[in-house]
């Protein structure tokens, strides 16, 4: 009896594993074909998918998948209306400096429509709800930037799907995340020490649409320490975020040289400058910034904590 329930067990899963392995690719072919039908009736003729984030508006390599499957689906619902290539938005986008992924804004679907020659945007959440990770799908007409329609779905979250959801997309290059290091809390906004260092805020302004964010740092030793500042394509990298817990990548720069990742020599107690940069646009609305420094040597990430954006 023992062997024969093990054998059915293992039909059971044989059976079930196929299921589960279409079932997301049925929800999104379900969701295409409602939504074609709306976008046609607009008199929409050219649709851009941009890549899905979480709520916090961060892509993860789910969020691009998602995209590049509701791209083909809605190909094959033969509505009569052309999608853009992604590969060629994206182009596009990093030539004209734009974000590709889901947060679009009122003006950026106006400047998206111009220079990429869209009508139309499809844009969408992806949230993992229990055993299960929820879409939710929009399509923005970009003269207005009002909705044409909207839809929501559910795909089944397996191995697979998890792996895909804890992988994040840094500088265009997909990494996996780190949850063991996280920053630490030390000091206020007027000043972090750590290691025999001092932190200092200096500034946080705007630059278009990007962020330019001052610490002045200090050795607070008897000796000169050399150490390097690690910004993009490291793991982990510093990074900005804002008061609405977004984060931003950032490159590092120190007087006119600006890179990923800076060696600098710290004289005791001469204040140097570094500034950390974004490259993606940082959301009009936040009003404050927290810096997290990676720093070589250090066995933790220094935070300096709620600085103003000053105009």
């Amino acid at each position: 009896m023992k062997k024969l329930a093990s054998c059915v067990l293992a039909v059971i899963f044989l059976l079930s594993t196929p299921y589960i392995s279409i079932a997301y690719e049925k929800e999104i072919n379900n969701l295409s074909t409602s939504m074609a039908k709306k976008i046609a009736d607009s008199g929409k003729k050219t649709i851009a998918v941009v890549d899905f984030t979480n709520l916090q508006g961060n892509v993860s390599e789910l969020g691009r998948f998602i995209a590049e499957e509701f791209s083909t689906a809605l190909v094959d619902t033969g509505k009569g209306f052309e999608i853009v290539d992604r590969i060629h938005l994206k182009s596009i986008l990093k030539e004209h400096k734009l974000s590709m992924t889901g947060l679009i804004d009122p003006t950026t679907a106006r400047k998206l429509g111009k220079i990429a020659g869209v009508d139309a945007i499809l844009t969408g959440t992806i949230t993992p709800f229990g055993d299960e990770v929820r879409l939710s799908v929009k399509v923005l007409a970009t003269d207005t930037a009002k909705i044409i329609c909207v839809s929501r779905g559910n795909i089944p979250k397996t191995k697979a799907i998890g792996d895909l959801i804890n992988r994040g997309i840094v500088g265009g290059s997909m990494v996996a995340r780190t949850p063991s290091l996280k920053p630490i809390n030390l000091g206020t906004e007027k000043e972090v020490q750590a290691e025999g260092f001092s932190f200092r805020p200096v500034s946080c302004t705007r630059k278009g649409g990007k962020l330019i964010c001052t610490i002045s740092f200090i050795n607070n030793g008897n000796k000169q320490r050399s150490i390097d500042v690690y910004g993009l394509h490291r793991s982990p990298g510093s990074a900005l975020y804002d008061n609405f817990g977004n984060k931003y990548p950032v490159n590092i720069a120190i007087g006119t040289n600006e890179s990923s990742e800076i060696e600098e020599t710290f004289v005791p107690q001469v204040p140097i400058n570094v500034n950390f940069i974004t490259e993606e646009e940082v959301r009009s609305e936040a009003t404050h910034i927290t810096v997290v420094i990676s720093l070589s040597y250090f066995d933790k990430l220094v935070a300096v904590k709620n600085i103003p954006i000053s105009k």
